[in-house]
């Protein structure tokens, strides 16, 4: 009949439909997205939450990420003379004009962690002295470049036409400006070399003299005298190590990029067993490398020193381009250009700017790289959850379509009408969007590669598993339903034994799709609460609509016998 055939086409037409897709991956990615953050990571793009799961190289910065950003003064050089601030009582006066000299070259309230310890290091130690200018303000700046890594502060000096130079920046840079003989400068460098093979960041320190109303072009034009180096220690941050060591066993490669001196970085490197390859790489050696000869590099090398912005993006685009999927984490203005280019960008909540915040896909609260390797392990987390509520949707649309379809072509009585449907897809989607979202990590998530990019959760084996899964359960329904129409069994108590089967084979569906390798009843008690409750919850709504008789005759349902429990219980037990 004409009545009949319309509600078979609209209850086809619902079980055919999976509307559950859109629901998955709205919720799956927006909760994704809420748990990160309560591991200090805020989300700012939610595609970046899948991409989590794939990322196979992570670029860090060593400052505040690696490190705890608590810089403080450690160690002086001066005059061949040294001094370790670890147990003195006092600051030879040796060392004074180097402080001095290191203070000017230093904002007086500044924001770099470098500053505030120079800062703090002067005041501690000169305080009552003559060497101390709290009340000098600087005429102009000459700030870092990429061409000079060192900036110069200019004061007035005894007369208006003359002024006082202080200057800080890489130890090679000053030395450059100081124009040292060359086996001055190899003294220099020696030097510097043994303060960073101790884990130090170093910094080289001048002073000038200039006389003239007209400001140079260049820092060059001036004359300096070099008076030493100021060695500044921040120690690595305690978590990192086995943080860096997760990253290992989940395939991801680390790569630090820095711009301190290369042995600064093995150093760092070494303390948290990030990498214990001798060859690093620094940012000019890679600007005299083509494309092919920089990726071949790349191969042997996890370290990258002396590093720039624009070194770090093409770095970043290299990577990409070889097939890698790439995290990279930044904090400054000139960082947001690579932060971009990368599959997932991470700016620095604590010290980050605002520039690259905007940039970032990923903000880290915390600024620990710690928190980092927490998002990547929800990110695969997420899409392991993802993959499973698919495969899920798949096996239980082709019953549902199945029984739809198949009585229609057979001339027998219709078995699921579109009110059946509504029902089902109220059991389906919750347990898709909670059950499926909530379910614990698996005990080798971070054990196993990373997964390819292509990688979907709409993949030719993911699918044909769950048409695999669901056929074998629409032909058991099928046949028991056939059996009993030939038996002469009521219609609606055929029906009533189906549907029930069939809801008991929806929740049976949800605990074989948790995970296949585990037996099915195990996944009762598996760390997930939300089967527990769905499964009350689904026994509640057969309870009210097979209790109440007008639900009953709506959905074409029977008070069920013996035998049609007997007949569901049947049809599950093969």
């Amino acid at each position: 009949g004409f009545l009949q055939s319309m509600l078979a086409g609209i209850a086809l037409a619902m079980a055919i439909l999976p509307e559950e897709i859109p629901v998955i991956l709205t919720v799956f990615l927006a909760l994704g997205a809420w748990r990160i953050s309560k591991r200090k990571v805020l989300t700012r793009r939610v595609s970046a939450v899948e991409s989590l799961g794939a990322i196979s190289v992570l670029a860090v910065d060593k400052t505040g990420t690696l490190t705890q950003n608590r810089m403080r003064v450690a160690e002086l050089a001066a005059d061949h003379r040294a001094f370790v601030d670890e147990g003195a009582d006092d600051l030879p006066e040796t060392f004074h004009e180097l402080v001095e000299f290191a203070m000017l070259a230093t904002p007086i309230d500044p924001f770099d962690p470098m500053e505030k310890a120079i800062q703090s290091f002067g005041l501690r130690w000169l305080t009552g002295t003559e060497h101390v200018h709290a009340e000098i303000t600087s005429e102009f700046e000459y700030g870092l470049s990429p061409e000079i890594l060192a900036m110069t502060r200019v004061f007035h000096d005894s007369s208006p036409s003359r002024h006082r130079l202080a200057t800080k920046g890489a130890p090679e840079a000053v030395a450059d400006l100081c124009h040292l003989p060359q086996d001055r400068r190899d003294e220099i460098l020696h030097e510097v070399e043994a303060m960073a093979e101790r884990g130090l960041r170093v910094l080289g320190v001048a002073r000038g003299e200039w006389e003239g109303t007209a400001w140079p072009q260049s820092q060059h034009e001036f004359t300096f005298r070099f008076l030493g180096l100021v060695g500044f220690e921040d120690p690595p941050r305690p978590e990192v190590a086995e943080a860096i060591a997760e990253c290992r066993a989940a395939g991801v490669r680390i790569l630090m990029l820095t711009g301190d001196h290369p042995a600064t970085a093995r150093a760092i490197a070494r303390k948290v067993g990030l990498s214990e390859r001798p060859e690093i790489i620094s940012g000019a050696e890679m600007d005299t490398l083509d494309d092919e000869a920089l990726r071949e590099r790349m191969r042997h090398v996890d370290l990258c020193a002396r590093m720039l912005p624009v070194q770090k993006l093409r770095l970043v685009q290299l990577l990409r381009q070889g097939g890698a999927v790439v995290a990279m984490t930044g904090d400054g203005v000139n960082d947001a250009p690579a932060l971009k280019a990368a599959d997932v960008g991470i700016a620095m909540g604590e010290r980050g700017t605002d520039v690259a915040r905007e940039a970032a896909a990923l903000v880290l609260l915390d600024d620990s790289f710690a928190s980092i390797v927490a998002a990547i392990r929800q990110g695969r987390r997420i899409f392991d959850n993802i993959t499973k509520a698919t495969r899920f949707v798949f096996a239980v649309h082709v019953p549902i379509i199945a029984l739809a379809l198949v009585p229609t072509l057979l001339h027998w009585p219709a078995l699921l009408v579109p009110v059946l449907i509504v029902l089902l897809e109220l059991m389906i989607d919750p347990a898709c969007s909670i059950v499926f979202e909530a379910e614990p990590e698996a005990a080798n998530v971070m054990l196993r590669p990373p997964r390819s990019p292509s990688e979907s959760p709409f993949a030719g084996n993911n699918v044909f598993h769950a048409v695999l899964q669901g056929s074998g359960f629409a032909a058991v329904l099928l046949l028991g339903y056939g059996l009993l129409l030939t038996r002469s069994a009521d219609p609606a108590q055929a029906r009533t034994a189906v549907f029930f089967a069939l809801v008991a084979g929806v929740f049976l569906l949800t605990l074989a799709n948790r995970d296949p390798s585990r037996f099915l009843l195990a996944g009762m008690t598996a760390g997930n609460p939300w089967i527990l409750r769905m499964f009350v919850g689904v026994l509640a709504m057969l309870v009210a609509m097979i209790g109440i008789p007008l639900f009953r005759t709506l959905m074409g349902l029977a008070m069920p016998d013996m035998a049609t429990l007997a007949a569901a219980v049947s049809m599950l037990g093969i």
